[in-house]
């Protein structure tokens, strides 16, 4: 069985052609252009255009039938459309962070602040599409008559590819409008945002699939007909892809952001607003938390101090333990906070900084911080459901031993890397394989593991020190 999987993420759209024979057999990669994505919005058919064209390069020159085609996309996207429903301006991303002062005066109420997030899952944050649309209500009201319906990037393309208006649960559940334990759009929540249930698409589960389209059929050099599935968020889908949806498997991803997640039978939420938790798959919710500097902020080092990664690596294995013992504290909010404190406004940078402090201990710094932030998380979760028997590692953190070494040593537990290097868009083309009869359970899906990297002796103690000094600064 052939499957094409289409990815389209913040920067770039990409296509996979996998063989349940033979794996992954091609991959085309193509970054958008600066007309159609600059983070914070994106061109809606330029997007669908540049993920189109590059399953067209995909396919040309493969003499395969293709059974099935998966889709995944960002989580927390928004596009309006009009009455004939074609894109009202740009796709909002979850990088947008423009209704920053709503959402302040919103989260600044406690008990409305417990109440939402724990009907939800999700924060009081700009993040989501439900604040978005608060804003736009307090901010432009005559906006909203233009709008006729409420769409998305994963809601977008399957209509473009199928003529068929559907959420998967999995996406609707990341926008603030869908009730984390009903599974449905909440009646509440529309009211208080001014939007009529008929402005929102039905909610399918993940493997819910249409057929294609000829439009689209013609365009791709595909035989009309081909079922289209549904699929889901791409922090889901890397759960799935990286084989996490048995108990005890935590994924942790450290690329330009971070994330960490877990599946679970049923929602989990602290107390407090912090992490979140979504729907996942097969009844299945998925909880985790997401930081907004991970990768960003190690470029943003790199490019300030004109260094090389492997130079500045050097700086810090040169150095003995007193020095790094000895370094300033970073705080990874260079481009706000999301977990643990939903602050769309927190500012980063280093503190605790002496005239002393050399490049690498600044950069040592840097790297502690965004895992420091990401292990601030992980308390929490781990308070409130049992410790993972296992986590598994992906992203630009796997290319630097060191990160990998520090973070074993920080979290207490071995670090898994993963031989797939497309993590969520296989978790896509698994859910495929599952909606065309391949497999019976997601859990069917296992990936090649690759090294293990395992917690040094003695760092533990070392790296609680530190950690409880940097949360008397985040408190601060």
């Amino acid at each position: 069985m052939n499957i094409l999987g289409l990815e389209a993420s913040t920067s770039s759209a990409k296509a996979v052609i996998y063989s349940t024979e033979e794996g992954v057999i091609k991959v085309i990669t193509s970054p958008y252009g600066e007309d159609i994505s600059d983070v914070v919005s994106q061109d809606a058919d330029g997007m669908y255009n540049a993920l189109i064209n590059c399953a067209r390069e995909a396919l040309t020159g493969e003499a395969l039938d293709i059974h099935g085609i998966s889709i995944t996309t960002t989580w927390h996207s928004l596009l309006f459309l009009d009455n004939g429903r074609q894109p009202i301006g740009r796709i909002y991303t979850w990088a947008d962070t423009s209704p920053a002062e709503t959402v302040k005066r919103y989260r600044a109420d406690g008990r409305f602040s417990s109440w939402f997030y724990h009907k939800t899952g999700c924060g009081i944050h700009s993040t989501y599409p439900i604040w978005k649309c608060m804003h736009l209500k307090e901010t432009d009201p005559s906006m909203l008559h233009r709008i006729h319906y409420i769409s998305s990037q994963q809601e977008y393309i399957f209509e473009k590819l199928t003529g068929e208006g559907v959420v998967s649960t999995t996406v609707a559940s990341g926008t603030g409008f869908f009730n984390i334990h009903t599974l449905k759009w909440d009646e509440e929540l529309l009211d208080m945002a001014g939007i009529n249930l008929n402005t929102l698409s039905s909610i399918k589960e993940p493997e819910y699939k249409a057929p294609l389209c000829k439009e689209a059929a013609d365009i791709m050099g595909l035989p009309e007909g081909i079922p289209v599935i549904l699929g889901g968020a791409d922090g889901a889908l890397n759960q799935i892809g990286a084989g996490g949806m048995g108990e005890g498997i935590m994924t942790l991803s450290v690329g330009t952001s971070g994330a960490l997640r877990m599946a679970t039978s049923e929602p989990i939420l602290p107390h407090y607003p912090s992490t979140w938790c979504y729907y996942l798959a097969e009844g299945k919710r998925i909880a985790g938390a997401a930081t907004a500097g991970a990768g960003n902020c190690v470029n943003w080092f790199r490019n300030k101090w004109q260094y090389g990664f492997k130079e500045l690596e050097h700086m810090i294995k040169s150095a003995d333990i007193k020095k790094v013992d000895d370094a300033p504290f970073f705080m990874p909010f260079l481009y706000g906070e999301r977990c643990p404190g939903w602050n769309d406004e927190r500012l980063g940078g280093f503190l605790d900084i002496k005239g002393s402090h050399d490049i690498g201990q600044l950069y040592y710094a840097v790297l502690e911080g965004i895992l420091f932030n990401l292990y601030h998380c992980y308390s929490i979760l781990t308070d409130i459901m049992a410790e993972p028997d296992e986590i598994r590692i992906s992203g630009g953190i796997t290319h630097s031993d060191l990160w990998l070494s520090m973070a074993a040593d920080m979290f207490e537990k071995d670090m898994v890397t993963s031989e797939i290097e497309h993590a969520s868009i296989l978790g896509g083309i698994a859910l495929a394989l599952k909606s065309l009869g391949y497999m019976d359970s997601l859990a069917e899906f296992t990936p090649n593991l690759g090294k293990v990297v395992k917690p040094r002796a003695g760092m533990a103690n070392f790296y609680k020190k530190r950690f409880d000094r940097y949360i008397e600064l985040y408190n601060d």
